[in-house]
């Protein structure tokens, strides 16, 4: 993602937020006899200008928040922003002049040492109750940032995994499905340059489980499900996936009977799923409304792919190179496209889901035409393109059936606040 203004601005009330309890850190103490004439006026001072901060950092909010609503942007981002700025509408209004009474009247009551020492005392107490309030928003904010560089990174880690799984795929064609038993230097090298870059992932992968288990033991399940929900999709999708990859990929090198590159791909392409699902997991959450408007977005994407597909099957029958291989991977990397946003609408709109789960089914159909060695050319342009127009077809009405439900969220007024979407997909 490039950084825009909008990023910049709001890095700058992150900034503001890390500050403020530095500031308001300067509470009274109590009062003694020798910083009763200068103190009180100094701190009186100082409390007078973090409420001018405050307003500062309020309007800088202010404007953050209408460049989200400008374009259209929602979400736990947005909703952060705005608990924040409510809650400062109540430091800025009231309580911080409530602190600066306080600290007058103690000054006032110079004479009177006892009743200038409650009054210090009164301030103190409020500053520590801003505080605490500041302190809660601000571990919630860090919170937040945990979990939204862990999506990232795992993200991040399933484009390294896409790209070997990519380099294990080439290395099978190149040697026809055949990979030699004795292999010579030049496989030998692409083997062991394929082992090192699989278990860099894995080292990868195996760091950022240590983190969601520490985070796991640091939340609670019922008040911060996503450590416990990831890590049961480790358990049972990454671990496995890894293991086997490395694995087969040695197992080859070695030239070890029943082992496969092809298993070393497929098992390297389901590490890549997991690794998406759960990113999107892990990534913010965002209401209803944006969970549909990013599956319209995508399906958009993905007519616009399959498309695109269809016509290049539809040559291959006058290609003088067809490669129908490359189509079915292709068609294999929508499948799974498709399968998130399928995922994602599920609980919100099911009609879109089943409608997503029948262009799946489609599309399936069309892979297996395409990755059928035993079909020539002219019958898979002539097999494969009725099957993805099915799925152009299922694809569309997924559509329809999201647009009529944002049509009925937007007039409801229900799609605002936080839902219970997970995240956001692959770019």
């Amino acid at each position: 993602m490039y950084l825009t203004a909008k990023h910049f601005m709001k890095f700058k009330f992150v900034a503001g937020l890390v500050i403020l309890p530095l500031l308001l850190g300067a509470a009274p103490k109590p009062e003694t006899k020798s910083n009763r004439r200068d103190g009180l006026p100094r701190q009186k001072l100082a409390q007078e200008r973090i409420g001018t901060t405050l307003n500062r950092v309020s309007r800088q909010l202010d404007s953050i928040i209408a460049e989200y609503d400008r374009n259209g942007l929602k979400g736990d981002d947005v909703e952060a922003l705005k608990r924040f700025r409510k809650m400062l509408t109540n430091l800025t209004g009231s309580q911080v002049k409530q602190i600066v009474d306080q600290l007058e009247q103690a000054h006032r009551a110079q004479g009177d040492a006892a009743k200038a020492n409650n009054s210090a005392l009164d301030a103190f107490s409020s500053q520590k109750i801003i505080l605490a309030q500041l302190n809660e928003i601000y571990l919630e904010w860090e919170r937040q940032q945990i979990f939204r560089e862990l999506s990232n990174r795992f993200m991040r880690l399933s484009f390294s995994q896409r790209n070997n799984m990519l380099r294990a795929v080439e290395t099978v064609k190149q040697y026809n499905g055949l990979i030699p038993r004795n292999a010579g230097e030049t496989l030998r090298i692409d083997l062991r340059i394929q082992e090192l870059d699989q278990t860099g992932i894995n080292d990868e992968a195996a760091a950022l489980v240590k983190i969601l288990r520490q985070l796991d033991k640091k939340h609670s399940p019922y008040i911060e499900p996503r450590p416990n929900a990831a890590l049961k999709l480790v358990k049972s999708g990454l671990d496995p996936a890894l293991q086997n990859a490395i694995k087969e990929i040695q197992d080859v090198a070695k030239g070890v009977e029943e082992s496969s590159l092809e298993k070393a791909a497929l098992t390297e392409r389901s590490a890549r799923n997991t690794m998406i699902k759960l990113a999107r997991l892990l990534a913010p959450k965002r209401d209803d409304e944006e969970v549909i408007r990013q599956a319209i977005q995508d399906i958009e994407q993905a007519i616009g792919d399959q498309k695109d597909i269809q016509d290049d099957t539809t040559a291959l029958k006058d290609d003088n190179d067809p490669r129908p291989e490359d189509l079915g991977r292709a068609q294999a990397d929508l499948v799974d496209r498709t399968d998130f946003i399928r995922e994602d609408v599920a609980d919100i709109v099911p009609s879109a889901a089943q409608d997503l789960g029948e262009s799946t089914d489609s599309q399936q159909q069309a892979r297996g035409v395409l990755s059928d060695t035993s079909a020539t050319p002219t019958e898979q342009a002539a097999q494969a393109p009725p099957q993805q127009q099915e799925a152009l077809e299922s694809f569309a009405e997924a559509k329809e059936a999201l647009e009529e439900a944002l049509e009925a969220l937007t007039e409801s007024g229900e799609g605002e606040g936080e839902g219970e979407g997970e995240g956001e997909g692959e770019g």
